[in-house]
Parts: C-alpha cells; structure tokens; sequence
C-alpha cells in the first residue's frame, strides 16, 4: 500500500524576497502591505483578497509585481487553493520571462513545484524542483515533496535518496522516518523500512500514524503476528482512517482470521473508496 507521504506543513512557503520587493515604495497602495501584514499572520484569506486588490490597483514594477505574485501564491497554497496557486506563479515566472531575465530565486521553484504536485502534473513538478534542490539542497520541503514526486513517477529509489535527504535535515519529525520506511518499502527493503518505522513510534507512540506504520511494515516483512498488536493500536488511536483499518484487516488475514478480517475491509473500503489497494482487497474479499 503506498501510503500518503507527510508533508512538513509548518514549513514556511513564503519565499525570501527581496528587500526592493519586500519594501513599500510609493507606486504601492495600502493593499500590497496590508497583504503581506495579513500573510505573516497566517490569515490567507484576507491576505489572497488584499494582494489581488493590490495587484488590480497599483503600478508596480517588476520586482513588486513577481513578490506580490509570489506572496499571492504563498497564500492560495496555504489555502490548498493549488490551482490558483500556479496560476500565481506562472504570472510571476512569466513576467521575468517577458523582461528577459531568468528567475533565480528557489522557494518560487520549489512552490510552483508543490502546485504541480498536488495537480498532477508531475514532470513539470520534477523540474521545477529539482532547480530548487540545485539551489538550495538542504530545504526541507524540497526535498520531501520530491521524494512525493519520485514515488508518483515509480523512481522509487531516487524517492529513497530524497527522504534520505529529510532524515538528515528533520531526523527529530516523525514524518522523516514515516515518508522514507513507505519509500525502503517500494524499493523492497522492508526490513529497513520496519527499522525507520519503529524509530517513528519512538518519537511519537500515541500515534496512530506512527503505529500504522510499524503495523505496515512488519506485515509487509512477513512478520504479522508480531504487527497485530500494533495495528489494534493504530485503530484505536485513529479508527476513522481507512489505511489504518486496512491495515489491522490485512494483519488478522495474514494470520488466519479472515472471519474478522472480511468487516474491517469492507470498512477500510467505505472509509476510502478511492484508494486502489483497498478497493481491491475488498472486491477480492467480499465477491470471491
């Protein structure tokens, strides 16, 4: 079951602008520094509201007009609005483009690379964030969300070198040593990847993310009786998790109780209807 990576959400998206976009001059209107008041204060609506009204209402020049983009863009990815976000982007990419000039900065890379990823569109994604990883090596969210993107282009093993990456970075956030044991168990290192997934239940044991991972691990390291216990866990922690139930069903399976296990994947099923793999150990369980 490929799991869904963990996203540093924490991390900041906002790139590091220069200080003559950062700094209002007189073609700016309230609007454009009310935005960026409202963005450092985590409120993106309002911030997507007044940058738009900036943008719509002042005479900026290049610099303002790519940090306004930028910061529009910022905001609609805290917002999940991802779409909008890379239209933001493109716009600021676009005008360094039209004036000749070659964007440098990595955070609008590696931001335009997380719109991509989470429409889809994985090749542009890749590269844009691997000229973010060119320049900035050591950036977190970087690097995760290209292990993101390996895995969905079944590199499985350069999704290994990036989560590396983020262990070394973060090696004190779960979400290191969860992202890289899905990643050691795509590329069949499933005892390794029961090593990173234990170290995970170290930094957080009341978890159910964590605990599901460990059951996973060991299940998929033929290990099931020894990742029972650790799966009931995982279900009462967090029984409204389709991976989860998934998980517990496929331990009691694997160990004989199939009588048990048949609810718990038609719940896993109706919990997450569009994940492949419990889809599919659902029809095979219950249409033999």
């Amino acid at each position: 079951m490929r799991l869904t990576a963990l996203l540093a959400a924490s991390l900041l998206i906002m790139p590091a602008l220069s200080s003559a976009s950062h700094a209002q001059s007189p073609a700016e209107t309230a609007e454009c520094s009310a935005g960026r008041a409202a963005l450092d204060l985590g409120n993106n609506e309002e911030a997507i509201r007044l940058f738009r009204a900036c943008l719509d209402g002042a005479d900026l020049d290049m610099n303002q007009e790519i940090g306004v983009y930028a910061a529009l863009g910022a905001a609609l990815l805290s917002e999940q609005d991802f779409q909008a976000a890379l239209e933001a982007y493109n716009f600021a990419f676009a005008i360094v483009e039209t004036n000749g000039a070659r964007m440098v900065e990595p955070t609008l890379y590696r931001n335009r690379g997380i719109a991509r990823s989470e429409l889809g569109q994985y090749e542009g994604a890749l590269n844009d964030l691997e000229t973010a990883a060119a320049a900035a090596p050591n950036d977190t969210l970087t690097q995760i969300t290209l292990g993101v993107v390996y895995q969905a282009l079944d590199r499985d093993a350069d999704a290994v070198v990036a989560f590396d990456t983020v262990v070394r970075l973060e090696p004190d956030w779960i979400g290191a040593w969860i992202n890289r044991a899905g990643a050691l168990l795509d590329v069949g290192l499933t005892g390794p990847a029961v090593d990173d997934a234990r170290r995970a239940v170290e930094l957080d044991p009341e978890s159910g993310t964590t605990l599901n991972m460990l059951c996973w691990t060991l299940i998929q390291d033929g290990r099931a009786e020894t990742a029972l216990p650790l799966c009931e866990q995982a279900v009462a922690a967090e029984p409204d998790i389709g991976a989860i139930v998934h998980s517990h069903a496929t331990a009691l399976e694997a160990v004989g109780r199939m009588r048990e296990a048949r609810p718990l994947f038609r719940r896993a099923w109706q919990l997450s209807p569009e994940d492949p793999e419990i889809l599919q150990d659902y029809e095979r369980t219950h249409n033999p």
